[in-house]
């Protein structure tokens, strides 16, 4: 069965604003990405909407560089800003800041550079949007990529040394976080998994090869401590039993919406590899835009079941689904096995950041589902595939 959902609205600015209200790991203020006006019926939309100077301009407007700036001040700058606050020490604050002077304006480069690469695409007016996907890639390219064996040695050596996902400041950037890590390696391992991590940066823009392991399922391995009543075999963190073997339900946090202090505890408790470690950690592009995973996996509009960050950046494609159904034609669990996706603007490269939205929207659909006609045998389950389409007609 495959399920095609229509696009019918742009994301609303209120997606964009609601995810930073009050969230402390978060600036104070987020403005909403350019959008495009929505075409009427499934016309493509004139050229004309985009600014005059766009289509064969070799440099950008007065006002595309203000809105470049400021996407670059929003979703780029505090992801690599050290702040006063941070509890690193000399080394990793002054290799910080290091990494800080030299990244930052390496990725406002990129970011004007695919820019005017995007305004010579077909439909220019698109091409902030296209931007932002890319940009939104990179950042998941960057999470989940690695030097080699010496840094996934380095990661796997971090990983067994407790406290590796203590929170390091209130509202700590990813570069602070990923540094603060290797806290507890031997000096000369740290160093060395120091010089890795500007490494990594240093490849932004550039093709590369990354690992496309899977998270491990470190959720169900909770939720079935909580099931169950078992001892876990690895004490918990004080987070982990906070959030999962408390008595109130609206504590729970799991992969998808848990802070990522708390979702490197999960999977360092899960015994995740450097891989799985990873892909866990990658940042999506909902959280480059400071918007819960979930609901930017909703839909704009009460009308519209496409998913608002999903049509904002035009992404599109198939997401199968494996459910375990009972007797009852309800879904017990239900889990994506695959996906092709694809995304304007993001070329050469799978689009891991993008992917998340319609896997979470196809899940979504899954257990609202009626299931009945597949049902299992009375007292069992039964596994069944589904496919989800998603297509946006009018971009």
């Amino acid at each position: 069965m495959r399920l095609k959902a229509a696009a019918a609205v742009v994301v609303a600015a209120s997606l964009w604003c609601a995810g930073a209200a009050g969230a402390a790991d978060k600036p104070a203020a987020r403005s909403t990405p350019k959008q495009p006006p929505r075409p009427a019926a499934s016309v493509p939309p004139p050229a004309a909407s985009a600014p005059a100077a766009v289509a064969s301009a070799p440099a950008l407007s007065d006002t595309w560089v203000t809105e470049l700036n400021q996407a670059f001040k929003n979703y780029v700058a505090p992801r690599f800003t050290v702040l006063p606050e941070d509890r690193l020490d000399a080394e990793l604050r002054a290799a910080a800041q290091a990494m800080q002077a030299e990244h930052l304006p390496r990725v406002r480069a990129l970011m004007e550079r695919w820019l005017l690469e995007e305004m010579q695409q077909p439909s220019p007016q698109w091409a902030f949007p296209r931007m932002l996907a890319r940009l939104a890639n990179e950042f998941a390219l960057w999470g989940r990529d690695s030097t080699g064996a010496a840094q996934d040695a380095a990661l796997a050596q971090a990983l067994q040394i407790p406290g590796m996902c203590r929170p390091i400041g209130p509202k700590a950037s990813e570069l602070v976080m990923r540094l603060a890590r290797l806290r507890g390696l031997a000096p000369e391992v740290r160093q060395a998994a120091i010089k890795a991590e500007g490494e990594l940066l240093a490849r932004w823009g550039q093709p590369r090869q990354v690992s496309d392991a899977e998270p491990l399922a470190a959720e169900e391995a909770l939720l079935q401590l909580r099931a169950t009543g078992q001892q876990p075999r690895t004490p918990l963190p004080p987070v982990l039993a906070f959030f999962y073997l408390g008595e109130e339900e609206d504590t729970r946090r799991d992969p998808e919406l848990a802070s990522p202090s708390t979702r490197c505890a999960m999977h360092q408790w899960a015994g995740a590899s450097p891989e799985q470690f990873r892909a866990a950690m990658a940042m999506q592009a909902a959280d480059m835009v400071w918007t819960d995973r979930r609901k930017a996996a909703g839909p704009g509009r009460d009308d519209d079941s496409y998913p608002s960050l999903a049509t904002y950046f035009g992404a599109r494609g198939v997401i199968t689904v494996l459910a375990d159904v009972n007797a009852e034609g309800r879904v017990v669990r239900a889990r994506v096995i695959k996906r092709a996706v694809e995304v304007p603007g993001v070329r050469d490269a799978r689009p891991f950041a993008h992917e998340g939205v319609l896997e979470l929207a196809s899940l979504a659909k899954a257990r609202a589902m009626d299931w009945s006609a597949a049902a299992a045998k009375q007292g069992g389950l039964k596994a069944v595939e589904r496919e989800f389409e998603w297509s946006l007609k009018w971009r």
